[in-house]
């Protein structure tokens, strides 16, 4: 979701850098702020005590993350780490609820861009439940094309470490099978960069 940057200056917003590898928010902490991405990308994930990550989403320049805990005022179910030099817009809760009252059509898009949410993480839940890790794999790669509206071979930007967190397969598992898929034509594997 991108609010205009002029209405957030406007409202308060206030830039803030972060340094890649730094966290904005970790999990089970209260949010304070709307943050929208100006420069850089943000890994939303949750992990376990065995250190295994399951990633929520990627956000890049343009996009909001860590809305509905905002929203509804609880913690943070998840953790977002900047994956290189990330600047971003915050703004308080308070403020962002005077720019829904004060611009209807914000808080349209808001609630269509939250649906897209909702429907790409019930996709990730099909994902998961594939039943072999080709099935899933492709699923995942065409979910991701599927976004983009094309039709075309794509270069999937998503390390084999990525695909293996967001589909919660092993790495070793993702590597194999991407072989695999490349060996019966069903991904193109050029110069160790994945294209589906």
């Amino acid at each position: 979701m991108q609010i205009d940057y002029n209405i957030l200056i406007t409202y308060g917003g206030v830039a803030k850098k972060f340094a890649k590898g730094e966290y904005i928010y970790t999990e089970g902490s209260l949010p304070h702020f709307y943050h929208q991405i100006i420069e850089g990308d943000v890994k939303l994930f949750s992990a376990n005590d065995n250190g295994k990550e399951i990633i929520q989403g990627i956000f890049t320049i343009g996009q909001s993350f860590g809305e509905p805990p905002l929203l509804l005022e609880k913690p943070y179910i998840s953790n977002a780490i900047a994956t290189s030099p990330l600047v971003v817009i915050r703004i308080t809760r308070d403020k962002l609820l005077n720019i829904f009252k004060d611009f209807p059509e914000i808080t349209t898009s808001f609630l269509f861009n939250f649906a897209e949410r909702l429907y790409d993480k019930a996709s990730l839940v099909q994902i998961r439940i594939g039943t072999t890790p080709e099935d899933i794999i492709e699923l995942f790669l065409f979910r991701y094309k599927e976004n983009l509206n094309t039709n075309e071979l794509l270069l999937i930007p998503y390390t084999r470490q990525q695909i293996a967190d967001f589909t919660s397969l092993r790495v070793e598992t993702v590597i194999r099978t991407l072989r695999k898929m490349n060996a019966d034509g069903t991904v193109k594997i050029i110069d160790h960069k994945l294209y589906y």
